[in-house]
């Protein structure tokens, strides 16, 4: 990789020096809604590592769903709107980055997983080779695809047990579908119920708003695709982890051997545990959390169950929408890679003048 020499020392520094040496933390990979148009465009272009990998993924995404990845992630026109795409695209940018991070000397504590980043995590957790992890998220990504226009789906500001009290009205009609934090949960319910669901809370002074999503996963919607699912997913081959991961279809820790058919097909038809799962990461004494996507949706979430666990923590992102990633992971590598300084030192040292070209990760 070409750096200044500035750059050079400071990364040679961080993982070699006699200090603490670089952070390690837990790899929070996130789930839909984090697409944008370009995404992909300025890494492929500077890192070797990250386009071997996305490469990689594209051979898999063209054998079994018969377009091209690489063009979705750099494409002005590409179709990022259809759930069909945007499910592989996004399990593949996080398996890209992932892959960068850890050329960089940046290794997860452990991993965890919000609804479809589940799939990248389990692959960088060693539970699932790059084409068993392929199949999965292009398998669950056409039958999610069948589901659009029955459902829809809100973040609403309700515990997740205080949901169906504050909601008699719409017993049946309404699911949980995400337990994101302590003070906040998903919910998911055909388009015409849902705006109701949304004129009530409103009413009783409840902030709830609508999730931008074609489809509502996670709920009984999901349960007619459950045999013809599993039966696409049979022949996939989990293997021991490598590294801890815990599941958000549980709560907990699992063994790489159970994320297997069935389990897929749960991680696409139940709710998303990811307050268990962060509360479990915690227990465990884990505190830094590097979130793993195109762009941060789950770190208002961790925000929350930090604050619930009355632990300081600390938190990083990789890339922000719209914004040169260069910037915004090198950043996000100096406050790794020197815990003790604030990022905010590391964010002043770039400068017009000498910053660093990520290009060839070698």
């Amino acid at each position: 990789m070409r750096w200044t020499s500035k750059e050079s020392r400071m990364r040679h520094e961080g993982q070699t020096g006699s200090g603490e040496g670089p952070c390690r933390p837990v790899f929070v990979f996130s789930g839909q809604g984090s697409q944008w148009t370009g995404m992909g465009r300025a890494l492929l272009e500077r890192s070797t590592v990250f386009a071997l990998v996305l490469k990689a993924c594209d051979v898999q995404v063209r054998r079994l769903m018969g377009w091209s990845l690489l063009e979705a992630l750099t494409a002005e026109d590409a179709r990022l709107g259809d759930i069909e795409v945007s499910c592989p695209a996004i399990v593949s940018m996080e398996i890209a980055l992932a892959a960068l991070w850890r050329s960089w000397g940046i290794e997860p504590a452990a991993v965890v997983g919000h609804s479809i980043g589940e799939v990248a995590a389990a692959h960088v957790a060693g539970v699932l080779s790059l084409e068993d992890a392929m199949r999965v998220i292009c398998h669950q990504g056409r039958t999610v695809g069948k589901l659009k226009g029955k459902g829809a789906m809100a973040v609403v500001g309700l515990p997740w047990a205080r949901v169906g009290e504050a909601l008699p009205e719409f017993a049946g009609q309404v699911w949980r579908v995400i337990h994101a934090s302590p003070e906040w949960t998903v919910v998911a319910a055909e388009p015409e119920v849902l705006d109701r669901v949304l004129a009530a809370l409103r009413r009783r002074g409840v902030p709830a708003r609508r999730v931008d999503s074609e489809v509502a996963a996670h709920c009984p919607q999901v349960d007619p695709y459950r045999e013809e699912l599993h039966g696409l997913l049979r022949d996939i081959c989990p293997r021991s982890e490598r590294r801890p991961i815990v599941s958000t279809v549980t709560g907990g820790a699992l063994a790489g051997p159970r994320f297997d058919a069935g389990y897929w097909v749960r991680n696409l038809a139940e709710p998303v545990l990811f307050r268990e799962a962060v509360d479990t990461l915690l227990d465990a004494g884990h505190e830094a959390f590097l979130e793993i996507s195109p762009h941060p949706l789950v770190k208002h979430s961790l925000e929350s169950c930090l604050e619930g666990a009355g632990v300081e923590g600390r938190l990083f992102v990789s890339m922000r929408r719209g914004k040169e990633p260069a910037q915004e992971m090198l950043s996000t590598l100096r406050s790794l890679s020197r815990p003790s300084e604030p990022e905010r030192q590391a964010e002043a040292s770039l400068s017009a003048e000498d910053e660093p070209l990520l290009a060839n990760v070698a």
